[in-house]
């Protein structure tokens, strides 16, 4: 039995795009919006970890440098992410309409347009963990 592979390195799809000198991703998808009663952050490395919207308690976002960040204070956790054009994210995030939020390399980020959310880290750290470090 032969199978027939398709590599993306050597065919674009119908789903992709090239737009001044760059190749742009469709199914690169960044975030998904949707009734949930959890958020699923996927990290790079294949783990992920949920938290129920009951434990969310409060966000914040500003900028260092040219990206922007967002904490998201859980009972138990904080999560900062960093990426760029993160607005459209927060503004869901307040809402409470995120599923899930995916984190890529930043080497990726050519392949979305730059006013699109991209993330580039998502750090998840215990609150109590925080608290016995900073004694």
């Amino acid at each position: 039995m032969s199978q027939t592979y398709k590599f993306k390195s050597l065919s674009i799809t119908n789903n992709d795009k090239i737009k001044d000198n760059y190749q742009e991703d469709e199914n690169l998808s960044v975030f998904a919006l949707g009734e949930s009663k959890t958020i699923d952050f996927r990290l790079k490395g294949g783990s992920r970890q949920c938290f129920h919207y009951t434990h969310f308690i409060s966000a914040w976002m500003g900028k260092e440098d040219e990206l922007q960040f967002i904490k998201i204070f859980f009972s138990t956790h904080l999560v900062t992410i960093k990426g760029y054009c993160l607005e459209e994210l927060y503004d869901c995030l307040i809402e409470h309409k995120v599923k899930n939020i995916t984190e890529y390399d930043e080497r990726y980020a050519s392949m979305v347009e730059e006013s699109k959310v991209f993330v580039i880290e998502i750090e998840i750290s215990w609150k109590k963990d925080r608290e016995e470090h900073e004694k």
